[in-house]
Order: C-alpha cells, then structure tokens, then sequence
C-alpha cells in the first residue's frame, strides 16, 4: 500500500513539475509567425520566440508578459493563454484629423453649362421593345385611341 501510494504521489507530483507551456506567436494581420518576441512571466523569467514564432515555457507562471517592438504589447493569465497568440502591430495613429475648407459657389459659368447640356442631350434612338409592356393594363390602348394613332401614322 506504500509503495502504490508512493509510486503516484511521485507520478502526480512529477508531472506537474515539469509542465511546460508551448505556443506560436503570429501577426494579427498577415498570420506570419513572429520571431525575436519577448516572453516575460509574472516570475521574471524571460522566453524569445524562435525563427518560427515558436517558444516554450519551462517555469511555473500565472500570467505572462508579451512584447516586440513592432507590435502592441499584451499581457495574459494563465487561463488566457493559447496555443497560437496573435500580435497587433503598433502604429503611429493620431487622435483628430480636422479639415478646413469652403462649400464651392457655382458660379455663372456652370450654370450656363448645366443649362446649356439640357439642349445637347438627345435620347437613345431606335427600336426597343418591352416584353413586359404587353401584361400592364394602363399602357392598353382601347378601340377608339388605336385608331386615332392608326391615323396620325398614315397622315405622317
């Protein structure tokens, strides 16, 4: 009975021991792994990302510090903690962006223009034919205003 209760208390405890806590670190914005990232536990132990955004975490931490400086700093629990972590990157912004300037006045010679290309403007021409204009029933001419077309088209 002592040595069950040895061998798993040894067992328990061991893997506990040797947690280690493994991740990518990658941009928000392209997904590309970022490397040279600073890992900085609540413990100071400091961690930098491989080539390949990749780190490991040998140290028992609770929260974590991430930093490049490229990119906005973050800092995470434990319970936060994920296997890929992404990365906003840092950019000069600014508060307020104000914009003076004036309504532009048309002036005489715009609306001559504008007038002026009410006179130039010539409908499309030539044949169209609307399917659809055969089902409505406003466009229905009757008996009597038939023949009055029927009238003009000849006198024409």
């Amino acid at each position: 009975m002592r040595r069950l209760f040895f061998f798993l208390s040894v067992f328990l405890f061991g893997t506990t021991a040797h947690a280690q806590w493994s991740g990518v670190i990658v941009n928000m914005e392209t997904g590309v792994p970022i490397r040279d990232v600073h890992i900085f536990t609540n413990y100071n132990k400091m961690v930098t990302t491989d080539y390949r955004g990749q780190y490991t975490l040998e140290e028992p931490f609770t929260s974590v510090t991430i930093t490049h400086g490229k990119f906005l700093q973050l800092t995470l629990k434990r319970e936060e903690l994920r296997d890929t972590i992404a990365l906003l990157p840092s950019a000069n912004s600014i508060g307020e962006v104000v914009i003076w300037g004036e309504m532009p006045r048309i002036g005489v010679k715009e609306k001559e223009i504008a007038e002026d290309a009410k006179y130039y403007y010539t409908p499309p021409s030539g044949f169209s034919f609307d399917f659809f204009e055969l089902f409505r029933r406003k466009s229905r001419m009757n008996k009597q205003q038939r023949k009055k077309h029927e009238e003009i088209i000849e006198s024409y």
